[in-house]
């Protein structure tokens, strides 16, 4: 790596490329920085000794030898740090206090600048759920976190909105909103809806393909206002049903990057199980839209949120029943403009002109 070459730390919980959501997101993410801005990545990796042939310098160590690591890492060069946020990749228990411990000496040491992307915030459950009496630890934890770094970036509004309101922040810093980028690719130009399949894609990890599958059994309605001919399987291994009322589904498995595009861009339709205020940190939700597939959802919306409005680039068993083939192109254009706002290279771009304002 030159030595003049800008250099970016990620903090990831671990890197398991095809296995982990947000090391993905930060190995896709480090690719554009160095093809588009010439900025280098180096990944420390907190809670995790899985090794992975990677075209990136890792180190693999523990919150509290964080700052010593990083320092060996850059040998005196100047850095920034940008922290992937997701507590339970941290912490058994959600509340990453070893890592925010860290953050407070990296902070102290004036050696590096921080970011933070905020992945996820904090759970929430009943009482008697385990995740009710981690939730007030979580909540500190995120709050030490936000007071050390100078940029807030997060991917959905209400998340932004409870870290604005709640968290005391380096002065100065207001929390930014991207929803996540494709991990699998983008289409520069979506294919037209009259040219894709009578196809639906059920995308994801086997957990979320059988909540989709489910979901699917009970709303033959939607199914059918679909008028589609064929299910593709694409991810892991799950327990897919041979059909979905009277539909075949077919096993296309794990695909690599490089061809998902020629499944995505013929077929019509995706479906994802997530609840209508998370879509817009779904990575298969992203995925969908950066290829135009019309994103479908089992339940309604009750307002928009994020940008997202049903019918418009989701649908719903609602919004499908009376929807013609031209609506059909118009939310399929819509899914990808909404996408386009956000893709990957505006990801990078933000954190490109955040380093070139630290130096």
């Amino acid at each position: 790596m030159s030595a003049v070459t800008p250099l970016l730390i990620q903090v990831v919980p671990r890197l398991a490329p095809g296995r982990d959501g947000v090391g993905d997101h930060a190995l896709v993410l480090a690719h554009e920085l160095q093809a588009a801005f010439g900025i280098g990545t180096a990944f420390a990796v907190a809670n995790s000794s899985e090794l992975y042939n990677l075209p990136y310098p890792a180190i693999f160590c523990s919150p509290s030898s964080l700052l010593e690591r990083c320092l060996e890492l850059t040998q005196g060069r100047s850095a920034a740090m940008l922290v992937h946020m997701s507590g339970y990749g941290y912490s058994r228990d959600g509340a990453p206090k070893l890592l925010a411990d860290a953050l407070d000496m990296v902070k102290a040491s004036g050696r590096f600048r921080l970011a933070i992307y905020f992945h996820e915030l904090f759970a929430t459950g009943m009482p008697w759920r385990s995740v009710f009496w981690h939730s007030h630890r979580q909540r500190k934890a995120l709050n030490r976190l936000a007071a050390q770094c100078e940029l807030m970036v997060t991917n959905i509004e209400r998340h932004a909105e409870w870290l604005e309101r709640k968290t005391q922040k380096t002065g100065g810093v207001r929390v930014e909103r991207m929803p996540v980028f494709s991990t699998v690719g983008e289409a520069d130009e979506p294919a037209s809806f009259e040219q894709r399949d009578a196809a639906l894609v059920v995308f994801g990890s086997a957990g979320s393909r059988e909540l989709s599958y489910r979901q699917m059994e009970a709303a033959g309605n939607l199914v059918n206002a679909l008028r589609i001919e064929e299910i593709l399987d694409v991810g892991p291994e799950c327990r897919q049903p041979a059909q979905v009322h009277g539909i075949p589904v077919k096993r296309v498995g794990m695909l690599p990057v490089e061809e998902v595009p020629a499944v995505f861009s013929r077929a019509r339709f995706g479906l994802l199980p997530h609840p209508w205020y998370n879509l817009a940190k779904s990575s298969v939700f992203a995925a969908y839209c950066a290829y135009g597939v019309v994103p479908v959802v089992a339940k309604p919306f009750p307002h928009e949120a994020d940008g997202l409005a049903e019918g418009v680039q989701v649908v719903t068993p609602q919004t499908a029943a009376c929807a013609g083939r031209p609506a059909w192109e118009d939310r399929s254009r819509a899914a990808w403009s909404w996408y386009r706002t956000h893709r990957l290279h505006v990801h990078a771009e933000r954190y490109a002109q955040w380093m070139g304002e630290l130096r």
